[in-house]
């Protein structure tokens, strides 16, 4: 009886050894929504969309975009902040709004440290600064003469209070020891509109934006707040070449987050599909050609740089006296 029990003992796990080994992954859902609080064909949206589309061939899940706009990312940011933490909900956004946020707001529905975890930083645009082309300036060392003149006197416009082409500027204002007028619209690209149209003196804004527009004739790009030269204008010197203080001029971040519930070990994982995901020579292709540099580091990477942004920022906001629009 002994000898039978071993031998059916010996063929059940003979049988199991021979089953396909299928590797149990902890990002569970079969279906995941990419919240993306901007509207759709904005930068973010366009890359939510190759992201979940390049994730959906490595992992066979469904990614569906939704796009929730409004008040600076709060409606979208405040959705994710609300859902469950098992990686069906993920938020694709420029992590400088949930930065600036709490000192432009007061009354956030949602704390950001507490409620959304950094699980990758996907692209990093660099910013450049142009001018409108009759305002009689031709590089960066006259614009910050006429500024320094005119003591306010130039507009610059921005895509509304608290966005980066706002606190960007503001942080090069500082750091040259000029001051601005400061236009808000509702977006970059009504700001661009103004530009062209010679309503406003200056803009901060990605250089895919700025090489589709310089070819009109109509504003100057000045600076690059970049390290070193880029493809899309390779003719327009950094900071540093144009005699600024280097890191004066912040980039854009997209970063993708999920709600603060999520496990570590779950953001971890994501964290390395995205990575993964995002050595697809397609997707490269893709987001090089949008001007967005890749890089994927480690979620509390991401955090302690939020952390020091929080820091400047939040310094600046107050001494400009910024207030939500």
């Amino acid at each position: 009886m002994a000898s039978l029990k071993s031998l059916c003992v010996f063929l059940a796990l003979a049988c199991t050894l021979c089953l396909p080994v299928r590797a149990e992954t902890p990002w569970g859902p079969e279906q995941v929504r990419i919240v993306v609080p901007y509207p759709p064909g904005t930068e973010p949206d366009v890359l939510a969309r190759d992201l979940g589309n390049q994730l959906a061939r490595r992992t066979g899940k469904v990614f569906v975009v939704e796009n929730k706009p409004g008040a600076n990312a709060i409606i979208g940011a405040g959705n994710v902040a609300k859902s469950a933490g098992d990686g069906s909900t993920l938020l694709m956004v420029d992590r400088l709004a949930l930065v600036a946020n709490p000192f432009l707001y007061a009354n956030l529905p949602y704390d950001w440290r507490k409620e959304l975890k950094p699980v990758a930083d996907v692209g990093h645009i660099d910013l450049y600064v142009a001018v409108r082309s009759t305002l009689g300036v031709n590089d960066y060392k006259g614009f910050m003469e006429k500024a320094r003149t005119g003591r306010g006197a130039i507009n610059v416009g921005t895509g509304g209070n608290g966005h980066v082409s706002h606190l960007g500027m503001a942080m090069l204002a500082a750091s040259e020891g000029v001051d601005f007028t400061y236009v808000p619209f509702k977006g970059v690209a009504p700001a661009v509109t103004a530009l062209l149209g010679g309503e406003v003196d200056a803009l901060m804004a990605g250089g895919l934006v700025m090489s589709q527009q310089v070819q009109s004739g109509k504003i100057k790009v000045l600076v690059s707040g970049a390290d070193r030269h880029s493809g899309f204008m390779p003719e327009v010197p950094t900071l540093a070449e144009a005699g600024g203080k280097p890191g004066s001029i912040p980039s854009t971040v997209f970063s993708v987050f999920a709600p603060g519930t999520m496990s570590d070990a779950l953001a971890a994982h994501i964290n390395k599909e995205i990575r993964t995901a995002m050595d697809d020579a397609a997707l490269r292709g893709n987001y090089g050609k949008r001007g967005v540099e890749i890089r994927v580091p480690a979620p509390e990477q991401t955090r302690a740089e939020m952390e020091r942004d929080a820091s400047v920022y939040g310094s600046l906001i107050r001494k400009l006296g910024v207030t939500a629009q």
